[in-house]
């Protein structure tokens, strides 16, 4: 049996390599020279948001235990030999004993052929071997990776009831991999036997006693035997649904999600209380003895594996950056003469993508947006709908009511892109209040649905806009979160985006700690850019019709806010409400090319009044 091992170098080449286990024991029990591993360990409780993110983490090795591979043609990780070894990896442990005391427990079942510490020095990899009914394992790929899953489904329960500690549910695979570790004391077992796939669904066959044979078993003292049917039961129910579902718990969604395995091509479906209610009786005509709160328990327990798309699409894409420019290409398709546009496009869609990363503790937001107007026809809806892939569309959100502030709460923890349709019909106040607020919140606090308390949540949507109206920006100081852009044409919507190279170029960019936010010079060009999309208000107008501007004392005077107002009153009378005067004051004071000045009785304002 041989272990695969593969990593990067600073060329981003994957190499290939193989080890026995033996051989791949023997090297786990000393650290290299550089000490790799113990320098990582000292550094793991820093980091808070992964590993990722760890200087020698690009160039780690990775050890495939399930089979033993090769480099196909173009550059891709290809079966040669089926090892019919399991990964099962323990976090969180809260076992008397530590590490040495699960290492004791998983050895009770013979089918344990090796236990040790991860690289992070707590967690533990446990490899467990199976076979199907014969002993026999799938050569074909496609077959192994399958029987593999159904393998991970059926035995991690079994082993999750010997140990103290959360399991990890990643997504199972015949390529699953562990991180290069260090353990001086591992855990061996070379006569290790496999389990069956059918052995563990034993308890789907057994008759329902009958009310004597039960009052029988209870005059015998059978409390115990009780515990162990309801134990025995209740494995059997998890191996049953197992067995006939894929299951999984969608972190972004926050539920339980489940795919026949029979109708794989169905996809992930979300288990309502129908579908619930459904794998119930499944179970109970199977003549498994349990109630629907058992099944409730398991799909709502963290037994079942925890699955984030977005993760999972990002980490499809992480280091497949072909070097070319694929962001700005995509805003090239957007035809304008804003000469930012392209570099504008590229640092929100890097904030965009930072933003899915979904880290906790954020300072910051993505606190602008991208606002697209035209005339009708122009492709603006079809083009924002295309930043999202296929795979990742649900996140897709441009029916949000403003209104409803709850529902937007939530729609920023689990929404990816969020369009603000119609920009124009939103009002100034929710311009002013609501929108300018929500827009650069890094987190999001929200009371769950039948939740106890308010919690915090990650911010995962970033926003964009579209407007067939130009004069639709109401708040001037607010007016720097919003990207506007006149399209001269429609939008080139005939080619799909390559949504592999653009994410991978934003990761790629993200890693090079390129910025995600506009500078002040930056902001200063975008608030001048929108001025034209500006509401212009009668007093604005009027205001124009009256003064003009100059940086010259001797031409001008300095007036008050107050004074201004009262010369227009006296132009335009009872029309010009003094309801308006705080806003105006706000207004002037604004202006990028006024000039202002403090007095003892406040700020006055350089102008010129109009013969």
């Amino acid at each position: 049996m041989k272990f695969t091992i593969t990593h990067r170098n600073k060329k981003n080449q994957l190499l290939v390599s193989t080890k026995s286990l033996e051989r791949f024991l023997g090297r786990i029990i000393n650290d290299d020279a550089r000490n790799t591993v113990e320098n990582f360990r000292e550094y793991v409780p820093y980091l808070t948001n992964g590993y990722d993110g760890y200087k020698d983490m690009p160039t780690w090795m990775h050890v495939h235990p399930a089979a033993e591979f090769q480099k196909s043609e173009n550059g891709l990780l290809k079966m040669k030999k089926n090892n019919g070894v399991l990964l099962l990896t323990f976090v969180d442990i809260n076992e008397d004993g530590g590490m040495d005391a699960i290492k004791q427990k998983v050895a009770s079942l013979p089918s344990t052929l090796a236990a040790f510490v991860g690289a992070d020095g707590i967690s533990l990899h446990v490899l467990a071997k199976y076979a199907l009914a014969k002993g026999t394992l799938p050569d074909e790929e496609v077959a192994a990776d399958r029987i593999y899953k159904q393998a991970f489904l059926t035995f991690a329960p079994l082993y999750q009831t010997l140990v103290k500690a959360k399991m990890q549910m990643p997504e199972p695979s015949i390529f699953s991999d562990f991180l290069m570790t260090r353990d001086s004391f591992p855990y061996y077992r070379e006569d290790a036997l496999p389990l069956t796939l059918n052995e563990v669904f034993h308890g789907a066959e057994k008759p329902v006693e009958s009310v004597d044979e039960k009052e029988a078993d209870h005059s015998s003292g059978g409390v115990d035997n009780d515990r162990k049917e309801l134990s025995d039961n209740i494995m059997s129910m998890i191996g049953f649904l197992c067995k006939k579902y894929d299951l999984r718990y969608n972190s972004v969604m926050k539920c339980t999600e489940y795919r026949p395995k029979e109708k794989d091509y169905w996809g992930y479906q979300p288990v309502d209380a129908r579908v619930q209610k459904r794998m119930t009786l499944e179970v109970q005509l199977a003549n498994i003895r349990v109630s629907i709160n058992d099944v409730r328990n398991y799909l709502e327990s963290d037994l079942l594996s925890t699955y984030n798309p977005v993760e999972n699409f990002l980490f499809k894409c992480e280091g497949k950056w072909d070097g070319k420019d694929h962001i700005r290409a995509l805003a090239r398709t957007v035809p304008t003469d804003n000469p930012y546009w392209e570099d504008w496009f590229y640092t929100w869609f890097l904030a965009m993508v930072d933003q899915w990363r979904a880290y906790s503790h954020r300072k910051y937001g993505n606190s602008v947006a991208p606002l697209l107007i035209s005339k009708q026809g122009y492709n603006k809806s079809t083009f924002c709908r295309s930043l999202v892939p296929p795979e990742l569309q649900w996140g897709y959100n441009d029916n949000l009511v403003l209104s409803e502030k709850r529902q937007v709460l939530q729609a920023m923890c689990q929404s990816l892109v969020i369009n603000l349709d119609e920009f124009n019909q939103i009002s100034p106040q929710v311009q002013q209040g609501f929108l300018k607020n929500i827009i650069q919140l890094p987190s999001v606090k929200i009371k769950p649905p039948y939740g106890s308390h308010v919690q915090e949540f990650p911010r995962m949507a970033s926003f964009i806009a579209t407007s067939n109206m130009e004069d639709i920006l109401s708040d001037p100081s607010g007016n720097r979160r919003f990207l506007g852009v006149e399209l001269t044409g429609p939008i080139d919507v005939s080619q799909r985006p390559n949504y592999e190279q653009l994410y991978a170029q934003a990761l790629s960019a993200l890693r090079a700690d390129e910025k995600t936010y506009f500078d002040a010079e930056q902001t200063r060009l975008i608030m001048a850019n929108n001025r034209k999309f500006e509401v212009v208000s009668p007093v604005d107008q009027y205001f124009g019709l009256y003064f003009d501007l100059t940086d010259d004392a001797k031409q001008g005077e300095y007036l008050t806010a107050a004074e201004i107002f009262q010369e227009l009153k006296s132009h335009i009378g009872s029309s010009l409400k003094l309801n308006s005067l705080i806003a105006f004051g706000r207004k002037l004071s604004q202006m990028p090319t006024i000039h202002r000045k403090r007095f003892n009785d406040g700020m006055r304002y350089l102008v010129v009044k109009k013969s």
